[in-house]
Order: C-alpha cells, then structure tokens, then sequence
C-alpha cells in the first residue's frame, strides 16, 4: 500500500477502532465495572465540561453540570442500548438535558452597578473582547434551542455535521441545512440588536 493509499485508509480506520474500544468500555460498565466507567469518564468529561461551558457561559456551573451528567449516566447505563449513534451523543444528549434543566431552575442576577473598568490598553481590549462576546451571547439566546445547539457543536466545539447529527439524532443532511438557517437567524438578530459592536 502506498503512502497516498495509507492517508486514505487510516483516519477511517481510527474512529471505528476508537468507538469499539468505547463500546468495549461501555459494554463492561453496564456490567458494573467501575474502572471501565473511569476510563469513559476520564476520556469524555473534559468535552462535555467544554460543551457545558460554552452553553452556559460558567465553567463552574460547566464543572457541576457535567458532574451530575456523568453521576445520571452511570446510573443509566445498564440500560444503555447501542442504536447505531456513537456513545459520545447518548452523553451530549444527557449534558443538553442537564443544561436545560439547569436554565429551568436558575433565576437571573445581573447587578453590574459595581464593576470598575480597568484603565490599561491590554484590559480595554480584554472588555471589549468580553462585550463582542456578551453581544453574540445575546445574539445566540435569541435563537430557538435548535438553532443554538448547531451552531455551538459546529463552531464552538468544532463538531462535523455527521458529529452533531449523531448528537443532535438527525441526518447529516438535515444538519447542514440546520445550520444554515441558524446562521441566518444568528445574523438577523445581530442586526436587530443594530450590528456587533466596532
């Protein structure tokens, strides 16, 4: 075999070695094998905690989420059932569930009466890198749920389109038309809101 033909051969091979050694991990966890259960911890959880983060906003509420996420999903795992998704979706789905459930029961608090603006160039940039953030923020809690969580897997996460239909339980194709939408609905509540700030 060629170089050409090995490049071509080797990112496919990987994921499909990958998600077996997963469904092995998993398979013994339904069992109750707690070190299994650490090892799928261990290799998940600091995805699921940057996921949780960026729909949150709050890496320590992020850090709490997945937590419970990873508590529910072993007590849930001997009734997981391999359907043809990667086991990585199953746990997205109980992070966006966790995620939800959280902005459910959380009230907001906003009191800004006692910030005090830095007055150096570096920490100028810094809060107007923080407000180009809380505009898109904005921007994105606008969106419909959908919307939202495609374009968080897609540009955030850096998820391909067949990632997040695993994820999100769609086709591929369905995917991208998705985030084509939310892409538009994302500009037209940028502009609603008169532009990102210069």
């Amino acid at each position: 075999m060629n170089q050409m033909e090995a490049s071509r051969t080797t990112p496919v091979a990987e994921p499909v070695a990958d998600e077996q050694l997963v469904l092995n991990l998993v398979d013994r966890a339904k069992a109750g094998d707690a070190e299994a259960f650490g090892r799928i911890y261990d290799r998940f959880q600091p995805e699921i905690v940057r996921y949780l983060t960026h729909r949150t906003g709050d890496a320590e509420a992020a850090q709490d989420l997945a937590q419970q996420v990873f508590l529910k999903a072993w007590q849930a795992i001997p009734r997981y059932e391999h359907r043809g998704a990667p086991f990585r979706a199953w746990l997205y789905r109980m992070a966006h569930n966790q995620m939800v459930d959280h902005f459910r029961a959380r009230r907001p608090t906003v009191d800004v009466a006692d910030v005090d603006l830095p007055e150096d160039p570096e920490a100028e940039t810094l809060v107007l890198t923080q407000e180009m953030h809380g505009y898109l923020r904005s921007a994105l809690e606008r969106l419909s749920e959908d919307h939202r969580q495609v374009l968080v897997l897609r540009f955030l996460m850096e998820k391909s389109a067949r990632e997040i239909g695993d994820i999100m339980g769609r086709k591929e194709v369905t995917i991208r038309g998705l985030q084509m939408r939310a892409l538009q609905a994302l500009r037209r509540e940028i502009e609603a809101m008169g532009g990102l700030p210069a």
